[in-house]
């Protein structure tokens, strides 16, 4: 072997290792990136009750991805929104802590289900009380519908209905019985 060939083994050798390290490098996170997994699940959980403020989507904060385009995935301000719970847990503030700050920030609006006290609590009772409401009317309707009806008479002896005569329920009975004979 000559020594060119000997100094290009240790040189194809180190250009395949970097090769492999910069394809895996993107699966990588940065230093700055490594969370716990269960913070991320942290922050998700409470970005779900927090709407993405970003304009294009009525969507939660852990929920926004904008499909279609060149772009699909969440959205700079969910991901910013997500970051600040992160970094709001990593502080360790509450959950309600987080949620009010988002609340001063953005008004009520930024909730993505309504308060359930005050004016807002309406949204809640609303709905319970009109179904209510409405089957309350349909009971009514229906018993007036039953009123209505008309009856059948009630039998006035054990000889047959009242208001048919004697004789003619009698002859009712033959014909009956004679067209019904073999």
């Amino acid at each position: 072997m000559t020594k060119l060939s000997q100094m290009r083994k240790p040189l194809a050798l180190s250009a395949g290792i970097l090769l492999c390290f910069a394809a895996v490098a993107p699966v990588l996170p940065a230093a700055g990136e490594a969370q716990r997994p269960e913070m991320q699940d942290h922050a998700h959980q409470i970005g779900a009750k927090v709407r993405c403020m970003c304009g294009g989507c009525t969507d939660s904060a852990a929920g926004c991805y904008h499909i279609g385009g060149a772009f699909s995935g969440p959205c700079d301000t969910a991901k910013s929104e997500l970051s600040t719970i992160d970094q709001r847990i990593a502080k360790g503030d509450s959950d309600d802590l987080i949620v009010q700050s988002f609340i001063q920030e953005f008004g009520t609006a930024v909730l993505i289900e309504p308060p359930h006290s005050g004016f807002a609590g309406l949204a809640w009772w609303v709905p319970a009380l009109a179904f209510a409401a409405g089957l309350a009317i349909v009971i009514a309707v229906i018993a007036r519908w039953r009123k209505r009806v008309p009856r059948p008479p009630a039998l006035a002896t054990a000889g047959g209905p009242r208001g048919i005569p004697h004789d003619l329920l009698e002859r009712a009975r033959a014909r009956a019985a004679r067209d019904t004979e073999d």
